[in-house]
C-alpha cells in the first residue's frame, strides 16, 4: 500500500496494478509541488535587500515630487 504521507522524492514500490493510478496522482502532485517551489525561489528577494530597493524608490519618488514643487512655485 503506498503512503499518502510519505517524503517527496522517495521511490514508490506498488503492490498491484490498482495502486498505479493512486502513484500516477502522487507522481504529479510531487511535481506540481517542486515547479511551485522552484518559482518562489527563483522570484525570492531577501528582506534585507527589499527594503533597500523599497527606500531607493521612495527616494526617487520623494525627489521628483520636490523637483515638481519648486518648478510650480517658480514658474
Amino acid at each position: 500500500m503506498l503512503n499518502r504521507h510519505r517524503q517527496a522524492g522517495t521511490r514508490m514500490v506498488l503492490d498491484g496494478p490498482e495502486e498505479l493510478e493512486l502513484a500516477l496522482r502522487l507522481f504529479r502532485d510531487d511535481t506540481l509541488m517542486a515547479k511551485r517551489e522552484a518559482k518562489r525561489k527563483q522570484y525570492f528577494v531577501a528582506p534585507s535587500t527589499r527594503r533597500k530597493i523599497k527606500s531607493l524608490a521612495a527616494r526617487r519618488r520623494a525627489a521628483r515630487a520636490r523637483r515638481k514643487r519648486s518648478g510650480t512655485v517658480q514658474g
